[in-house]
């Protein structure tokens, strides 16, 4: 499909290594991933899947050569430590985004606002929020689970008056409970312009995605922008969203300026 659609496509060396919970050593995939960064022929790096086992990885890699060329990093899930780490860097770019593994899977993706996206178009992401409208807002963020491991490591990400978007998968609503109320108590609620729900899929039995909004809205400190239902993360018709650039509400969706 990337092909097809004019990209050069190179699978790092060890893509389709398996060990145990992780796609290979930790050793072998700092490796491919330094090279990748530092390979100037190499502008965008796309995860082939989530990337569990990202953060064993940011103590060691360097950003030599990424402070002097331009990279944009695709993916979403625990790719979301990765784009934290790079988020202080002049020549990043993150986007919010399927993995590689999903694009032809049919209903998996909104392929259109990835392709906006890769183009450096306008995107507009639907959501549910308030009438009054809000931004524009740099984005920072991404999996709930991760934001929450970040607070008091070097690559805790900076959400000082951006948007935080938040989502998650297989959480029963106690634990997305223990970890927004971490976030609430690491100052991240008071330091944020606003808070964007994306998926929040596979709670547990009984429970509903109101049930996270509510207790996300209840750790918000007042007139905060709360915009929920964002068909981004792990969810069937996940958008692209671009944590580079800036997101403004407009009262019925987010439109995302890179």
């Amino acid at each position: 499909m990337l092909r097809e659609r004019g990209f050069t496509v190179e699978l790092a060396p060890h893509v389709l290594n398996r060990e145990g919970y992780l796609a290979g050593p930790d050793a072998v995939r700092l490796r491919d991933l330094q090279d990748a960064l530092d390979d100037p022929g190499v502008d965008t790096l796309w995860f082939a899947r989530g990337g569990y086992g990202t953060t064993r990885l940011l103590g060691h890699l360097t950003a030599e050569h990424l402070s002097r060329n331009s990279k944009l990093l695709v993916g979403f899930s625990d790719a979301t430590a990765l784009f934290a780490w790079a988020s202080r860097l002049p020549n990043a770019r993150c986007f919010y985004a399927p993995s590689v593994q999903e694009l032809a899977r049919e209903g998996v993706c909104h392929l259109p606002s990835l392709w906006e996206a890769l183009r450096g178009e306008t995107v507009s992401i639907p959501a549910e929020g308030p009438a009054e409208h809000a931004g524009p807002f740099p984005v920072a963020g991404g999996c709930l689970t991760i934001c929450s491991v970040s607070v008091g490591t070097s690559w805790e990400p900076e959400v000082e008056g951006r948007w935080l978007l938040l989502e998650d998968v297989g959480e029963p609503l106690y634990r997305i409970d223990r970890m927004l109320t971490h976030l609430a108590q690491a100052g991240w609620f008071k330091r944020c312009a606003g808070v964007l729900l994306g998926g929040f899929t596979g709670l547990g039995e009984g429970e509903t995605y109101d049930g996270v909004a509510d207790r996300t809205a209840h750790l918000l400190p007042p007139g905060t922008p709360l915009l929920t239902r964002l068909p981004v993360g792990h969810m069937k018709g996940k958008h692209t969203l671009p944590l580079c650039g800036t997101a403004a509400w407009n009262g019925e969706a987010l439109i995302v300026e890179q």
